[in-house]
């Protein structure tokens, strides 16, 4: 590899120019100022350029069914599980797939509490659609939850970040 600083040719894999000592350890990390179109952009605008859906929030004691009926009414894949306004659980398609079918399928009156997952990962409403992107990928994340500025919540989910992709002409 050539160093971009003074172009010594170094070992592929070296963390620094032998000669001018430069770090290469940020070379390939993608920059917001030297992308362009879509790349530029995921990395710039934050969750707030997003269309966001309704959100579904819920008690902890609402029993899963109940659930399960406002998430079908709203089109929503995920209810937020708020206890007053702390963020204790999501609960999602999945859960109702993994938790509420085949064998050890639970009676219509359990409470949501008992089958959300607890303590989701969080995004703030001024992070990046890049941010998004990376913890619904290495999560395997298709809903997370956003705390807006006002201290409420909202989500992000794949097909919002896709809406958006697929909205400009990049």
């Amino acid at each position: 590899m050539n160093c971009p600083s003074c172009g010594h040719e170094n070992t592929e894999g070296s963390d620094r120019c032998d000669n001018c000592i430069t770090s290469f350890r940020d070379l390939d990390v993608p920059r917001a100022d030297s992308a362009e179109g879509l790349a530029r952009s995921v990395m710039e605008d934050n969750l707030s350029h997003l269309n966001q859906e309704e959100t579904v929030t819920v008690a902890p004691e609402t029993s899963a069914l109940d659930v399960i009926k406002r998430m079908k009414g709203s089109n929503s894949g995920c209810a937020l599980v708020l206890e007053g306004a702390q963020l204790i659980g999501i609960f999602t398609e999945h859960d109702v797939l993994r938790k509420m079918t085949g064998a050890n399928a639970m009676p219509g009156s359990v409470a949501v509490r008992e089958l959300m997952t607890t303590n989701p990962e969080t995004l703030r409403e001024r992070d990046s659609v890049a941010v998004a992107l990376n913890k619904m990928s290495l999560g395997g994340y298709r809903h997370i939850p956003v705390l807006r500025k006002d201290r409420s919540y909202t989500v992000v989910s794949i097909k919002n970040v896709l809406d958006y992709i697929a909205k400009e002409d990049w």
